[in-house]
Order: structure tokens, then C-alpha cells, then sequence
């Protein structure tokens, strides 16, 4: 393995790109042949399939016409005046029942039925189940004596053969109940029968493979109608593992793919069983076909590839030379001892070139990152020097003026400021510590400009504990406070809303102050702009939670301005 290896580091450049592609070019063919085998393959299931469930949906329609047709002539007997009144006849005194009035009965039998061909007998029993008239010619009487007639049922059985007392016929037998039209009690029975080969000829005409099997099992899986592969009444041995109770589908069993159908009206399964040779023949030519084109394609594809290999090898020699002239220029060349002295120098001296160049700009852009990062955490820590000079000018002219609880709280509020700013120089904080800062900020405020405003905050609990960057509201709502409010006549109120939304969390600072116009929305963002606590804010917020995030300011409907924030959940 290592000599081939060996070999193959000491091919030309050329002889790789062939290899390389010829063998890419087997791989794809060899995945596009095999792919399309089983598309084939599942395509001609598929189909062969919906075939086979059609012939076999034909024959469930041609079964239908014919016990549809045995049961209106059922109805159509029971409702017979002669049959009514022969058979009342027979149950109120059997003995005045003559052998006149049975062929009588018999006659108008015939003539209802009209010799229909696939119609083996029709019997009629009296309530007591005793046999009054048949058309049946067989020297044993028909009966139906141990059968559970509690409604009409189809019954799969056995008769005498007419004329041939040691010979029996199988039939399908409708059996149903009759009652008189004018009491409505029970006269008694009538059996239509019809010979198994009027069921097994439907498909034995519809079948149009010479490699398949064709039967009727019950819901036991004893054989009820075949054609002639299996023999009535005998148990279909693999029953058990091919049907599925009471649906319809396909199974693979030894050399055959056997379709079935449930026909629910007999609770029996049509079988049709197709040899898997026979089956699959039509593919065995497609697979042929399929691969002679592979082979022609493996050849095209070995001329294509020596082609394209040498298509290939032109650029990269030009691409060496052009290296070449770099390294003579800024660059320094690497040299190392390599079996494909071509590939080895491009692989190298390209690649230094790249990481190098990569690595100095990953540290420009690094630096430069660090630079504004620091810059921005040392502005964070500072706090706008007025406020604090303002605050305690308030501190003296209330202890001047002995305004003591409002001095305390004065007090109280500034030292919850600072201590929750500063944090030990932490950069996050949570949003109800954020929160608690611009409370205290705005309650000192209040006492600069009495009765100026009021405002409201609005956070959920669940909200507070989440973190956010410190100090992104004191210099929006001191903007709010001395551009919106300050100026304006009447009363301000500034609203702080906090929720969060589509994976963000969104600060709304709203004031109802005289407004702020589109110029000066553009001038706060300006490269030269001297409003430097809103800008440091946005970088702040896009440097710590990226592009997709920071704060946007716009008018306030009917007045005054919203400001809103945007950071990562």
C-alpha cells in the first residue's frame, strides 16, 4: 500500500488530475446505474402492481354483478304469489301439499330465473327448514340443516351431483329468510345456488399471465374458489404470513409476488399469485440495456478525463510562473523536498502566501476590534460629570433649605446610581438592575424639575433576570429630559416599555416632548456628529450583540419622540 502510495506521489501532475477525474467518472456512472435499477426496478413494482390490484378490483366488480344478481332474484322470489302462497300452504298442512303443487312451485321457479346459466339450483324451504320445491336434479334432496341462518348468508358447500349420486358439485349458496306480505311472519327459506366455476371463470378469462395462480380463500385461509392451482377446501399453507386481516396489499413468498384483496361481503381474500421470474423479465432487458450505455459511458469518460487533464495542466503551469514572480518580489520562498516538485511548490508557496497574508489581516481587523471594544468599555464607565454636579448642587440647596426627607431620598437615589453603575466594572448587568438605575436617575431628575414629568416603567419579573449591556438607558432618557421635556410647556411623561419578541428583547424609551425632526435624526447618526452618547450606545450594542441589533430613533405619534432597543434575548 505504501509503494502504491509512493507511486502515485511520483506521478506527473497530468497523470493525477486523470486518475482523479477517471475515477470520479467510474463512481458517478457506477451511482447513476445503480439508481436508476432501482427506480427501474420500483417503477416497474409500482406499476406491475397497480395492474395486478386493478385485475384483481375487475374481478371483485364481476363478483358483485353476480351475487347482486342471485340476491334480487332472491327478492324477487320471496315476493312471488305462488311462492307465497305454496309455501303458507305447506306450513299450515304439509300433508295437503302435493307433488302437483311442488312441480307447480318448481315451474314458476324456472320461469323467474329463466335458466340462467350461472345458477346451479334454487330450493325452497319451508319455517321448519323442511324442503317444499327444488330445481336441483339430484337424487339426494338438498337441506340446509345446521346452518346459522339469523340473517342472509353466503356459504361456500358442497352438493350431490345431479344424475350422479356418488359425485358432488361445489357451490356458493345465498340463503336468506322470506316472510308473508300479508301477516309478516316467517314462510320460510330460499336457497340460491351457483356452481364455483361460475366465480372461477371470471378470472380465469380476466388472467392474462401464463406464470400465475389465481383462488379465493376465506377468512381462514381454506381455498373457496381456484383456478385449478389449488383444489377447494384445501388450507393455503402461507396465509398466515403473506395477509394481512381485513386489507389489501402484496408479499414476497418463495418464487412469486402474491397480491391480495379483501372483499368484505364474503369476508374472503382474492389471491393472485405471479412467478417472480415472469415478473421481473421485462427489467432483466432494461438492466441490459442499462449497462451496456454504463460501459460506453466508462469509455467516453476515460477519453473526457485524459482530455480534461491536460486542459487542466496548462493554467496551472501559467499559475506557477505567476507565483514564481511574486516570490521574486515581496514574498519568500519556501523550499522543500517533495516527489512532485510542481504540486509540492504550488501547494506550499501558495498556501504561505495565503495563511500570511490572512494571518495579518486577522490581526489588523482583531486590533482594530480590541481598540473599540476597550475605547468603549473605558466610555461606559464614565458618567456624564453635569449630571453628578447638578445633583449635588439639588443636595445643597435642600439641606439650605431643611428639606430633610426629600435630601435623604435624594441621597439614597444617587448612591443606588452609582453603586449599581459602577458594578465593580461589570459590563453586563440585568435588565432589573438596569432598570433600578434609570429609576434612581429619574427620581433625581425629579427633583431638579419639579412636577416637569412623571413616567411610568413596564417590565415583566420573568424579564429582569435576563442580562443586558449597563447604562443603554440613561443617555436616551436624559436626551428625552433635556431636548423633549425641558422645552415643551405643559407636563411631560416619559413611558419605559421592556418585552421581548421573535428571540430580541426591545427597550421602547417614548416621551411627549416638543418631537424631533428627520435632520436631526440624521446629524445624531453622522460621522462627525457630537452627539456621542447615542452613537456610543449603538456601537456599543453592535459591537457586544452584532449587526442585527442597536437602536433606532423615530417620531412619536401625535408628538414627541420613541426611541427603541434592540439587543439579543
Amino acid at each position: 500500500m505504501k509503494q502504491f502510495s509512493n507511486h502515485i506521489k511520483n506521478l506527473r501532475i497530468k497523470h493525477k488530475i486523470f486518475i482523479g477525474i477517471l475515477i470520479t467518472s467510474i463512481i458517478s456512472i457506477y451511482l447513476i446505474f445503480v439508481t436508476t435499477a432501482i427506480i427501474m426496478y420500483n417503477y416497474h413494482i409500482r406499476l406491475t402492481s397497480t395492474a395486478s390490484m386493478k385485475e384483481l378490483d375487475y374481478i371483485t366488480k364481476q363478483l358483485d354483478t353476480t351475487l347482486n344478481t342471485v340476491e334480487n332474484f332472491g327478492k324477487t322470489i320471496a315476493v312471488t304469489p305462488s311462492v307465497q302462497t305454496f309455501t303458507d300452504k305447506f306450513n299450515a298442512a304439509p300433508e295437503t301439499f302435493n307433488p302437483l303443487d311442488a312441480f307447480n312451485l318448481k315451474n314458476d321457479i324456472n320461469t323467474i330465473i329463466q335458466s340462467t346459466p350461472f345458477i346451479h339450483s334454487v330450493s325452497i324451504y319451508s319455517s321448519a327448514r323442511e324442503l317444499i320445491a327444488t330445481t336441483d336434479n339430484a337424487t339426494t334432496p338438498p337441506n340446509i340443516d345446521g346452518i346459522n341462518i339469523s340473517e342472509n348468508i353466503w356459504i361456500s358447500r358442497e352438493k350431490i351431483k345431479a344424475y350422479y349420486p356418488n359425485q358432488t358439485v361445489s357451490v356458493i349458496s345465498y340463503i336468506q329468510e322470506f316472510y308473508g306480505y300479508n301477516d309478516g311472519k316467517l314462510l320460510g327459506y330460499i336457497e340460491i345456488s351457483i356452481p364455483e366455476t361460475s366465480i372461477s371463470n371470471i378470472y380465469n378469462n380476466k388472467s392474462t399471465h401464463h406464470y400465475s395462480n389465481q383462488f379465493i380463500v376465506d377468512h381462514h385461509g381454506f381455498v373457496r374458489s381456484s383456478d385449478g392451482s389449488y383444489k377447494l377446501y384445501q388450507y393455503y399453507a402461507d396465509f398466515l404470513d403473506i395477509i394481512v386481516p381485513e386489507s389489501s396489499g402484496f408479499n414476497y413468498v418463495n418464487d412469486d409476488i402474491v397480491f391480495y384483496k379483501y372483499y368484505d361481503r364474503l369476508d374472503w381474500y382474492l389471491v393472485y399469485a405471479i412467478n417472480r421470474n415472469f415478473f421481473l423479465e421485462p427489467m432483466y432487458s432494461l438492466i441490459l440495456v442499462s449497462a451496456g450505455i454504463t460501459i460506453l459511458g466508462l469509455i467516453l469518460a476515460s477519453l473526457l478525463s485524459l482530455k480534461i487533464s491536460k486542459t487542466i495542466t496548462m493554467p496551472i503551469d501559467f499559475l506557477i510562473r505567476h507565483i514564481q514572480k511574486v516570490i521574486k518580489g515581496d514574498w519568500t520562498p519556501l523550499n522543500s523536498a517533495t516527489y512532485d516538485k510542481d504540486i509540492q511548490f504550488l501547494y506550499h508557496e501558495f498556501n504561505a502566501m495565503l495563511k500570511a497574508q490572512t494571518k495579518l489581516t486577522s490581526d489588523l481587523i482583531n486590533e482594530q476590534q480590541l481598540k473599540e471594544k476597550l475605547s468603549l468599555d473605558l466610555l461606559q464607565q464614565q458618567v456624564n460629570p453635569h449630571f453628578l454636579y447638578n445633583a449635588l448642587d439639588n443636595i445643597c440647596s435642600l439641606a439650605e433649605m431643611e428639606e430633610k426627607d426629600i435630601l435623604v431620598d435624594v441621597v439614597m437615589n444617587l448612591s443606588n446610581f452609582y453603586r449599581e453603575a459602577l458594578n465593580d466594572g461589570s459590563i453586563y448587568i440585568t435588565i432589573g438592575q438596569e432598570l433600578s438605575i434609570i429609576e434612581s436617575y429619574l427620581k433625581i431628575m425629579l427633583v431638579r424639575y419639579y412636577q416637569k414629568f412623571d413616567y411610568t416603567i413596564e417590565c415583566s419579573e420573568y424579564l429582569k433576570n435576563k442580562q443586558c449591556l449597563k447604562l443603554l438607558l440613561q443617555p436616551i432618557v436624559e436626551n428625552s429630559i433635556y431636548h423633549g421635556i425641558k422645552q415643551m410647556n405643559g407636563k411631560g411623561h416619559i413611558q419605559i416599555r421592556v418585552f421581548e419578541e421573535d428571540g430580541s428583547v426591545y427597550f421602547h424609551i417614548q416621551d411627549n416632548g416638543i418631537g424631533i425632526k428627520e435632520e436631526t435624526i440624521r446629524r445624531i447618526w453622522d460621522q462627525d456628529s457630537r452627539s456621542f452618547g447615542l452613537k456610543n450606545a449603538n456601537q456599543r450594542i453592535k459591537l457586544y450583540y452584532g449587526d442585527d441589533y442597536g437602536i433606532t430613533i423615530s417620531k412619536n405619534v401625535p408628538k414627541g419622540c420613541l426611541v427603541i432597543i434592540r439587543i439579543k434575548a
